[in-house]
């Protein structure tokens, strides 16, 4: 009896000493891994806002990893969202000292202190990063040098900052939606119309966006387009930040007089015979005007003959274009196309500015019930129904 009793106690001492937390047995246990396993999950409790939780993990990892750089690292970006920043900056001191070259680390520290304003130390930690050189996020660096400048007010070192960025990455949206703000607080209408033209390429249309539009354009005193710009504002983000300080501006705007010159084609001399109703041309009798006849009236016949039949009216417009959708149907002319056939990448609302018609005109030519309703290769009418054959 006594034997089994020993045996028993030998089996739970060895079972014990062998148990590590969450399920972890034995030699088996990696601690780092499940370090890293634990700052996953506190990363995504913080990205859902469940800080407790995220708390809780990264704790675990900080105890199963204490030398781990990425967990020091992950805690300070904690403690930077609860604005705890005494601990974010130990812990992103503690980090760096476990991984002084690692790049990222020294990137989002300088972000951080530029936040507090220590912007010579957030410049140490930013070239810091840049001097790495296998580091991959020149870019993202730049792009936080920039921004703290423009805190500072330094509004040409920002510049050039997100010219660098974009010279690593010159798809990078974000940096040329920070440059063409940038070249609008400096006045610098066209430099910002080209980088916001780029911007468009490369991201969504947003309520940002097309306010940056409509600014541009009033900075070249072109009132017509940022009216154009802020109705498409309204019509697409109405209950915007943007489309409501659109609203506030636009009753102010004094819009210029729209003054149309109409003017025909002066009418060549012609042949009697080019000139004669049709049954003359083929032979009828020519009239003869008596001595002191008055000369008899003739009507238009550029509807009964092929040659001579159209004066295109020539409009001269002062300080804007007509838009197409908004001329009078018979004065459309027909150098503007009949259709457009949808290319990759092309939405409603570039194609309403490439034709100069509203995205609303298009979307009721075209039978449209959203502006997203088109696909590649599809054919776009730029005509009303009724000019069709």
């Amino acid at each position: 009896m006594r034997n089994i009793v020993l045996a028993l106690v030998f089996i739970l001492t060895g079972c014990v000493s062998q148990t590590q937390p969450n399920g972890y047995i034995g030699d088996e246990f990696d601690q780092e891994k499940a370090a890293k396993t634990r700052i996953s999950l506190g990363l995504t409790y913080l990205k859902n806002g469940n800080y407790s939780q995220a708390k809780a993990n990264l704790d675990q990892a900080l105890q199963y990893a204490p030398r781990l750089a990425d967990t020091h690292y992950s805690l300070a970006y904690y403690y930077q969202l609860v604005g705890e920043t005494q601990r974010a900056d130990e812990s992103y001191s503690n980090a760096l000292k476990l991984a002084p070259r690692n790049a990222d680390i020294a990137n989002s520290y300088g972000a951080f202190l530029c936040q507090q304003q220590r912007y010579e130390d957030a410049t140490e930690f930013f070239e810091s990063a840049l001097n790495n050189r296998q580091y991959a996020n020149a870019a993202e660096t730049y792009e936080n040098m920039a921004l703290c400048a423009q805190e500072q007010g330094l509004n040409e070192a920002a510049v050039s900052h997100l010219q660098s960025a974009l010279n690593h990455q010159p798809s990078r949206a974000k940096s040329l939606f920070l440059l063409s703000e940038l070249y609008i607080e400096n006045g610098e209408w066209d430099k910002a119309k080209n980088s916001l033209r780029k911007y468009e390429r490369v991201a969504r249309v947003s309520a940002e966006s097309l306010w940056l539009q409509v600014q541009i354009a009033q900075g070249q005193n072109d009132l017509a387009t940022a009216k154009g710009f802020g109705d498409m504002l309204l019509a697409m983000f109405p209950q915007s930040p943007q489309a409501k300080a659109y609203k506030n501006q636009k009753d102010s705007w004094v819009m210029p007089q729209i003054e149309v010159t109409r003017k025909k084609r002066p009418v060549e001399p012609q042949s009697k015979t080019e000139a004669l109703p049709v049954e003359q041309a083929v032979g009828s009798p020519e009239v003869v005007k008596e001595p002191g006849e008055a000369a008899p009236e003739t009507t238009d016949t550029s509807s009964d003959v092929a040659i001579n039949t159209q004066d295109t009216p020539i409009e001269s417009v002062q300080n804007q274009t007509v838009p197409l959708d908004e001329q009078p149907l018979n004065e459309i002319s027909q150098e503007n196309p009949r259709f457009h056939i949808v290319q990759a990448k092309e939405n409603l609302y570039r194609i309403s500015l490439m034709y100069n018609l509203k995205m609303s005109t298009l979307q009721e030519w075209n039978q449209l019930d959203e502006a997203g309703a088109i696909r590649q290769g599809m054919r776009l009418w730029l005509i009303p129904p009724e000019q069709r054959d």
